[in-house]
């Protein structure tokens, strides 16, 4: 079994994990054989839509000479998708599946199906990779379900398709033979992540500055094994190879410093698993000291965010933990989970209590913002559990309503869906759908909770699928927080030498801390409101309508207040000679005119 694209005799057959673009030598006219890659916009690709899985792919069939688009679909306008994709004419479609977008690809795929009734339909992704066979008795649309990585893959498809040829030889996908379905064994990992060319970059080039940030992939896989994570780890490995594979430093900076150079763009956001992997100490951390040396040393001004683990930084890393600052690290997402050690034990996190309060203390005092995971509710949870997570948020990252009522999102391939399987807890849908909030509580209080909690705040859409729609000021406080905070820690890192900005930064991270303390503190209070209410039989419909209205209101008004200091805190930089438009996420262009978007105190518009 290998991974080489090789589909007839005439080519030779490479190792196992390696990689190579290459193509058949009967395909004479490759652009003739057209791939459509759909992304719908479900889940959290409503807040940041750029897809690197599919980057990657479509990259690796434009350069073995393919025709292929990448095509976004908000929800809503499925119809005109389908009009547009009749337009692009293609042969395959190709869909990514997350447990959140599985009603949503199936309903479309229908649509598809009626007006193209012989086009390939394909699905992969992290719920096709853990479901196989599934997704085709699920989705009787699909032709075929896709396992694992998707660059060989693909292009081993394609020119199976292109020259007429069948499924049975193709490793890594399940398929249709008549009435029955059939799996292939899976193909190995790709070892050499360096033989991949970098992904392409349309959906950069649609939205240009509206986006966040761009997606940066420097690494595969993760040597954790959290319970309630499908990302590819050592506990749900699918394939053969190395469980963490790394791209060379020089060619990650290499991407970097292209998308800064051509589409003028400077915020990046790394998707590897955990950033200082392969352990988290004395190897993985040179690695990310080169990477934030090699920044440095090409003089690229840009911002990123990473995610870590809190057991892998202590206080003998301030040094490197301020190179990374210096380099351009300003957020950090780690997953926390809990502040109760029996139930970091459930999820296998090798973090402590201890641990996480030590690293929460430690991107505060780097200046480093702090997007934490946290699941308070999920089916083994009890009311003295949510309590204590909630004290726990309330002492040290309390201003985030969410993370107080954060229900766990059961993914297939995990763990803890085999364990809530064994259990008898999943329910119905989920075994239909994967909608991942279909489960049972073990202890009945938390049930009511975590319904009741679920409706506070934004639509039906979130709380019964979990998908985003349409955002409530909840939603919309953790991104303005976000905004906030590397406005300080942008300001700081460009202009500290300018008299007088330092102290001016000091004033409005003051007043910043006493907005979220007083925030933090209504929310454990709300909170703690709710619980007793709920527990004691005390909820009525007129107190939850007038509850959703209070949590509107309280959180508007926060944002708008931290936006009209943060207005006249920009004043102020400005007189002192620091502007702010210089921190953008965007530069100006080369040959005209023009200001980047700047802080504005709004949405996420950096």
């Amino acid at each position: 079994m290998t991974t080489d694209v090789a589909i007839s005799p005439r080519r030779p057959r490479r190792h196992p994990g390696e990689f190579e673009i290459s193509l058949d030598e009967r395909i004479t006219d490759p652009g003739a054989f057209r791939v459509g890659f759909v992304i719908l916009l479900d889940g959290d690709l409503v807040m940041s839509p750029e897809h690197l899985g599919v980057g990657f792919m479509a990259s690796v069939l434009r350069q073995a000479g393919f025709t292929c688009e990448i095509r976004e679909v908000e929800h809503g306008r499925e119809d005109e998708a389908v009009e547009g994709l009749l337009e692009f004419a293609p042969d395959l479609v190709c869909f990514t599946l997350m447990s959140l977008n599985v009603p949503s690809c199936i309903e479309f795929c229908r649509r598809l199906r009626e007006r193209a009734p012989d086009v390939v339909i394909a699905c992969g992704g992290p719920a096709g990779t853990f479901t196989g066979l599934d997704v085709l008795r699920t989705n009787p649309y699909a032709d075929l379900v896709a396992l694992g990585e998707g660059e060989p893959l693909i292009l081993d498809l394609a020119q199976r398709l292109a020259l007429g040829e069948g499924y049975a030889g193709c490793p890594g996908i399940g398929y249709r033979d008549g009435d029955e379905l059939r799996q292939n064994p899976a193909r190995p990992l790709v070892h050499n992540l360096d033989a991949l060319p970098d992904p392409a970059r349309d959906q950069l080039i649609q939205h240009g500055s509206k986006l966040e940030y761009v997606r940066i992939s420097s690494s595969r896989g993760c040597v954790a094994r959290c319970t309630f994570c499908s990302a590819p780890n050592l506990g749900n490995r699918v394939q053969d190879g190395k469980a963490w594979r790394a791209r060379s430093v020089p060619l990650i900076v290499d991407e970097i410093e292209k998308i800064v150079r051509e589409q003028r763009f400077r915020t990046f956001d790394f998707i590897d698993s955990t950033f200082e992997d392969p352990d988290g100490g004395r190897v993985g951390k040179k690695r990310v000291r080169h990477i934030a040396e090699e920044i440095l040393d090409r003089d690229l001004d840009i911002y990123y965010n990473v995610c870590m683990r809190a057991e892998n930084w202590s206080d003998d890393d301030h040094e490197l933990l301020d190179l990374l600052v210096r380099s351009g690290l300003e957020k950090v997402n780690i997953g926390i989970e809990s502040g109760v050690q029996s139930e970091l034990e459930l999820w296998e996190k090798r973090a402590t209590v201890e641990d996480n309060i030590r690293v929460i203390r430690l991107m505060r005092e780097h200046g480093i913002y702090l997007a934490l995971g946290f699941l308070p509710f999920h089916p083994y949870a009890t009311a003295e559990t949510l309590v204590e997570n909630a004290r726990f948020l309330r002492a040290h990252a309390g201003q985030n309503l969410r993370r107080m009522t954060e229900r766990l999102e059961v993914y297939p391939g995990t763990s803890i869906a085999q364990r809530m399987a064994e259990d008898g807890l999943l329910g119905e849908r989920y075994h239909q759908t994967l909608d991942p909030y279909d489960y049972a509580y073990k202890d009945e209080r938390v049930d009511k909770l975590a319904r009741h909690f679920a409706s506070l705040y934004n639509n039906a859409d979130y709380h019964e699928r979990g998908v985003i729609t349409e955002q409530s000021a909840v939603f919309e406080f953790e991104t303005f927080n976000v905004v906030v905070q590397t406005f300080v820690s942008r300001i700081y890192r460009r202009f500290h030498k300018v008299p007088g900005v330092v102290d001016v930064l000091e004033e409005f991270k003051d007043y910043l801390h006493r907005t979220r303390q007083a925030m933090g503190e209504a929310n454990y209070q709300f909170f703690m409101e709710n619980l007793s209410d709920c527990l004691e039989d005390r909820l009525d419909v007129r107190k939850q309508r007038r509850q959703v209205e209070e949590v509107e209101d309280r959180f508007r008004r926060c944002i708008d207040g931290i936006r009209g200091e943060q207005l006249r805190v920009g004043k102020r930089l400005y007189r002192l000679g620091a502007n702010v438009a210089e921190i953008s996420s965007t530069l100006p262009p080369v040959t005209a005119g023009g200001a980047p978007r700047s802080y504005n105190g709004g949405a996420a518009t950096w």
